[in-house]
């Protein structure tokens, strides 16, 4: 027991409650901030703001294979009449039975004509050690995206703009981030994506990745992060109302991550 609490602390002092990633993103290098749909609502969740169809998005990710921390998330988009959409969003990172950081966000995103589009997110946040500890707190993000046109889109993030932190004497960091995404759209079937993000207090992350859809129906995906330096693979399919893509992390040290993502339009 006290053997998995000190790894879990070790791993979570570099990630500050790391924020999840899924499939379709971590694929292409965690590149998201200029991307739309339903799995935006763990990146910019401004990209959700024209959403036609209620979705709902189901991720698992194992993180470094050999161990037992696991990531899971469940995600829900719902289009509003007016140009708008509501969102509701639940990830877990930790150890089952050990210790979890726990995260639930409620996303208003609303499009201003057909290019700009803005979402503000409130976010409750639980930190939990079994049988010994809980902290619990709250924040807010703010996310626009700007289509410049129908190849080329711009996104900005603010997580955390009310500065929260967990009550506790514990280095356990809600992450506070700012971050610019590009993405562009090569062809129908090629598109570039790179995003850069300020960790405060400290580092700058960069990350950037592609996607080859070599049918309607099958995309394949590459990319890279920094710091730490990992590379990312994936793919996905769709059949009709459904898609799944399974992507991986990998690094140098600490080995793969695997994740499958699997989302549904009614």
């Amino acid at each position: 027991m006290i053997r998995w609490i000190l790894l879990l602390t070790l791993i979570s002092l570099k990630l500050s409650a790391q924020e999840f990633s899924p499939a379709p993103f971590l694929g292409a290098g965690k590149t998201a901030l200029a991307q739309k749909g339903i799995y935006s609502l763990s990146a910019n969740t401004s990209g959700i703001a024209q959403l036609r169809r209620t979705e709902v998005a189901v991720s698992y990710q194992q993180h470094f294979v050999k161990t037992d921390i696991a990531s899971q998330a469940i995600l829900l988009g719902i289009p509003l009449k007016s140009q708008g959409a509501i969102g509701l969003s639940l990830t877990n990172y930790g150890i089952f039975g050990v210790s979890s950081f726990l995260r639930g966000g409620l996303t208003y995103a609303r499009a201003f004509g057909s290019q700009f589009l803005t979402s503000i997110t409130a976010n409750y946040h639980q930190y939990q050690v079994t049988n010994y500890h809980t902290s619990k707190a709250f924040s807010a993000d703010l996310g626009v995206q700007y289509l410049w046109s129908e190849r080329f889109h711009i996104g900005a993030f603010f997580r955390n703009i009310s500065q929260s932190a967990f009550p506790t004497t514990l280095d356990q960091r809600i992450a506070r981030e700012l971050g610019l995404g590009l993405c562009y759209y090569l062809s129908e079937e090629l598109t570039l994506g790179g995003d850069v993000l300020k960790e405060f207090p400290h580092r700058l992350v960069y990350r950037g990745g592609l996607s080859y859809a070599f049918d309607t129906r099958f995309v394949l995906r590459g990319g890279a992060t920094s710091t730490p330096v990992q590379y990312t693979a994936g793919a996905g399919f769709v059949a009709k109302d459904w898609q799944f893509d399974f992507a991986s992390s990998f690094h140098s040290k600490l080995g793969t991550s695997p994740q499958l993502s699997v989302r549904y339009a009614f």
